[in-house]
């Protein structure tokens, strides 16, 4: 599963949509949204539709609550993350994981040129390599479950910082 790649993580998640919100928005309007949809981040559209950033969960954490901001005052515009790392729909699972890793994200644009494909969770792809992709009893499924598990974790063991993509 770590030779997929992240274009078919995208066309098999659940939610196709790419949920976001404008600059002006509000911290609680952005917070509303993902909970509503039940996603961690929302991509940040400026004029035009261009994309000028990520707002996350995280962001929430440090840049809201630990600042002691008020979500109905605060526009994400002042607390998102300008740096939106994308890549190309072609990179492989193991490929986009190692980069998370590497550079701390959480999530990544998946990106082919100027068309955006959508945008994947580091949660989305570890249930995308650990999942089974196909129905099993019950009984089986932990034991393929765990074995998955601890080939992921050697995977990303073998990783060494400074050796990874630069972008």
């Amino acid at each position: 599963m770590l030779t997929h790649t992240v274009g078919d993580v995208v066309a098999s998640k659940k939610l196709q949509e790419i949920v976001s919100v404008p600059a002006a928005a509000t911290a609680a309007e952005a917070a509303a949204l993902m909970s509503e949809k039940e996603i961690g981040a929302v991509v940040v559209r400026g004029a035009g539709g261009a994309i000028e950033g990520i707002f996350t969960e995280r962001d929430v954490l440090r840049r809201i609550v630990a600042d002691g901001r008020d979500p109905k005052a605060t526009r994400i515009a002042e607390v998102m993350s300008r740096n939106v790392r994308s890549v190309a729909s072609t990179l492989t699972v193991a490929e986009a994981l190692q980069q998370m890793v590497m550079y701390r994200y959480r999530h990544l644009l998946v990106q082919d040129g100027a068309e955006v494909k959508g945008l994947v969770s580091i949660r989305d792809l570890m249930v995308w390599f650990i999942m089974p992709d196909t129905p099993m009893a019950h009984e089986g499924r932990y034991g393929h479950i765990l074995s998955r598990t601890q080939e992921a974790v050697r995977a990303m063991q073998s990783i060494k910082p400074g050796s990874g993509p630069r972008s």
